[in-house]
């Protein structure tokens, strides 16, 4: 669905409107990028240009970290670089940390949203919203020597937006709800 309307000789649209479905971690996203021109029949019209970024399957996915090894590796083959990571090297790693199995640890990325909504007028530029949370899950219950301690789960997210349904999505802790 790539529309291309310029200079159209009726007035009626100047449009540009380009998307992309991709998926990044097993997450399927749509990017949009959109520009208009308001009212085409007067010389100064307002331009619009928005871009979008978000995510479409309904519950956040995520990729084992063995998925992602042999991803990373087909990349570096791809294009000629570097040593590829070996199943055995990232082993080796996690054991020195404890962690013996690591089979079952995934990578998910509960929310990937851009939002840029830009005017000619600035006064109808809306301020730049993002939202960015990966979370690390570890199912792996610990051997005897870690009873004692255990991450069940480690995440980070960066956002600056309001909308309710990027917020849900992430699946936040709140503090404030927490000491209720």
């Amino acid at each position: 669905m790539n529309e291309m309307m310029l200079n159209d000789p009726n007035g009626l649209e100047n449009n540009v409107l380009a998307f992309v479905d991709l998926t990044l971690l097993n997450c399927k996203l749509k990017g949009v990028y959109q520009y208009q021109v308001l009212d085409p029949s007067k010389a100064d019209s307002e331009k619009r240009t928005r871009i979008l970024v978000i995510p479409t399957d309904p519950e956040p996915q995520g990729m084992r970290l063995t998925e992602l090894i042999t991803e990373v590796n087909k990349i570096i083959t791809d294009f000629g670089g570097g040593q590829p990571v070996t199943e055995e090297d990232m082993k080796a790693t996690l054991t020195s940390m404890g962690l013996d199995v690591f089979n079952n640890i995934e990578i998910q990325m509960r929310q990937l949203f851009i939002y840029v909504d830009k005017s000619t007028i600035a006064a109808n530029t809306k301020p730049f919203e993002y939202a960015l949370n990966f979370v690390i899950l570890n199912p792996v219950k610990p051997d005897e020597s870690l009873k004692i301690f255990h991450i069940d789960s480690l995440g980070l997210a960066v956002y600056n937006t309001k909308r309710a349904k990027i917020i849900e999505r992430m699946k936040l802790e709140n503090i404030d709800e927490l000491l209720k």
